[in-house]
Parts: structure tokens; C-alpha cells; sequence
């Protein structure tokens, strides 16, 4: 069974964050590992507090997981301040550049999906503003594949994105910081959901259904987990987000409420997690060359 660690804060309800992860992970078939970041105290209406978890016990579990057992993906997620974002980024990176480690744990490229998460559902800010800037310089150029929605996209690049044609640009310029793949996420825009899939020789448009529904807390959470799973699985890129795009619209369409505010996305809709024609390549998907 493929091992995949996710690094990310707590949800209370469990809709989001790590609890979210776990779910995805184990839902795609593979067995979750977590080192939690933050512990935030929230449901489904609002955030009410948010504790960062100290720099010194984020390095311990990760030492812990690291020294023992072998990964076969990584997916961060909240990471809450900048202290936090050194942290893992040093800790990270010290592993990625140490040989007899590389040779043993990441000769076939361990996937690393880091999804750049700032602001809830809810509005609550969820990393502080001066941990952009090291999320940008420190952690970004390490990973595989970021998967920014459109705020989070806007506030990495410092301008608002409110269109297609805007999406495919911020992709383009996304990859400057230095990650192999971005991903901009276009659910928040009107009509179809788009999303834009790039490196530096490709584009790809990865089309949807939009899901009327209010069950969505966590789909951020749930894509970039399930990504990292279907990479950690041997999926190429394009394949994996396809496949996890569908997976969170499945899990939309059988979401259901918990609470008085926003519903959750079923994780565990069906033992076989997502609709057979998502069970493709990915080369359908309509690709734009640069």
C-alpha cells in the first residue's frame, strides 16, 4: 500500500484540513501519515480560534516519520505563519539535497503537492501575510505541483484573477517561482469550472460539472490530497488531476450537512470513488502548447 504524509492544520469538524486528507487518502486507496501544523477550533458557520503548533514539535514529527518510513507523496496544506513555512521548507529541503537519503527515498521524485491555503471558506485568514513571501521563496520551489484557487493565486501574484484568459497567465507565471507544475483552480468563477494545468512546455484546460450544491467544505483540501495520492500511485500530472477533479466532484454530488452552515463532501461515497469515465488517461483533456 502507497504511504502519503499530509502536512497541514486541524479541522474540528473534520470537513477540511487534515481530516479531510486522511479521508481523501484513504478513500483513493492508500495508507495516510500527518504532521499537523496548526489546531484551529471551527465548524460549519466560522473559525473561532487558530493555535499554531511551535517549530520544534512540527520538526519532531516530521523526524519521526521521515527516519522510519518510506513516503510515496507528500501534501501540505495550512501552514499558518512564517516560522511554520521555514520549518518544513529547511526540514524539507535538508532531505531533498542529503544523497544517501535522495537515493533511497526519492529516486523516482517524490510527488510533493503543496497547496498554498490563506483564507477559509468563511473569510478567516489562515496564514499571516509577512508567511506569503517565505511560502514564495522557501517552499514553492520545492514542490511538484501547487494548486492555488483563484484568491490564493491573486495574492501569490499580487493582482486579482477573475477570468480564464487570467487563470492561463497566472499559471504561466506561477512556474517562475520555481515548482514543476501549477495548477490555478477556477470554481469560484461564473459558469463552467475550468481548471489551468501548466509546466513550462503545456497547458491544459481540465473541464468539470459544476455540483449545485452547499456541501463544499474542504474541496481544497480534498483536490490537493488526492492528487498527491493518485501521483504517489504512479499517475503522470495531467492523469492525477483529472482523476482528482473528478473524485472531488463525486464527492460533491453526495456531500451532506452536518451543521448549520456549509455541508461536507461525502469522502466515502462509494468504494470506487469516481465515475468510470474519469478512469482515463487524461489525453483527452483539451491541451494548449505555450
Amino acid at each position: 500500500m502507497r504511504k502519503i504524509l499530509t502536512i497541514a492544520g486541524s479541522d474540528s469538524c473534520a470537513g477540511a484540513g487534515i481530516q479531510a486528507d486522511i479521508k481523501t487518502i484513504q478513500a483513493l486507496g492508500a495508507y495516510a501519515l500527518s504532521v499537523i501544523t496548526a489546531v484551529t477550533a471551527q465548524n460549519t458557520r466560522q473559525v473561532t480560534a487558530v493555535r499554531e503548533i511551535e517549530a520544534l514539535v512540527i520538526e519532531k514529527q516530521l523526524e519521526a516519520i521521515f527516519s522510519d518510513i518510506r513516503l510515496d507523496g507528500i501534501k501540505i496544506g495550512m501552514l499558518g505563519r512564517a516560522g511554520t513555512v521555514q520549518a518544513v521548507s529547511n526540514f524539507l529541503a535538508s532531505f531533498f539535497q542529503a544523497g544517501a537519503f535522495w537515493e533511497k527515498q526519492l529516486k523516482n521524485s517524490l510527488p510533493l503537492v503543496v497547496d498554498p491555503v490563506m483564507i477559509a471558506k468563511s473569510g478567516d485568514r489562515l496564514l499571516e501575510e509577512e508567511a506569503v513571501e517565505s511560502l514564495k521563496k522557501n517552499l514553492l520551489p520545492l514542490a511538484s505541483v501547487i494548486t492555488p484557487n483563484l484568491m490564493e493565486a491573486g495574492a501569490l501574484l499580487g493582482r486579482e484573477i477573475s477570468s480564464l484568459e487570467e487563470m492561463k497567465e497566472a499559471a504561466r507565471e506561477l512556474l517562475e517561482f520555481g515548482c514543476q507544475w501549477a495548477i490555478v483552480k477556477g470554481g469560484h468563477l461564473k459558469g463552467e469550472p475550468v481548471d489551468v494545468l501548466a509546466n513550462k512546455d503545456s497547458l491544459y484546460l481540465l473541464r468539470g460539472q459544476r455540483v449545485d450544491t452547499n456541501c463544499n467544505h474542504g474541496t481544497g483540501c480534498t483536490f490537493s490530497a488526492a492528487l498527491a495520492t493518485l501521483m504517489g500511485q504512479g499517475l503522470a500530472v495531467p492523469a492525477a488531476a483529472k482523476r482528482a477533479k473528478a473524485y472531488v466532484e463525486y464527492c460533491l454530488e453526495h456531500g451532506f450537512a452536518i451543521g448549520e452552515g456549509v455541508g461536507i463532501p461525502h469522502h466515502f461515497a462509494a468504494q470506487r470513488p469516481w465515475k468510470p469515465e474519469a478512469l482515463k488517461d487524461g489525453s483527452d483533456a483539451a491541451k494548449e502548447e505555450f
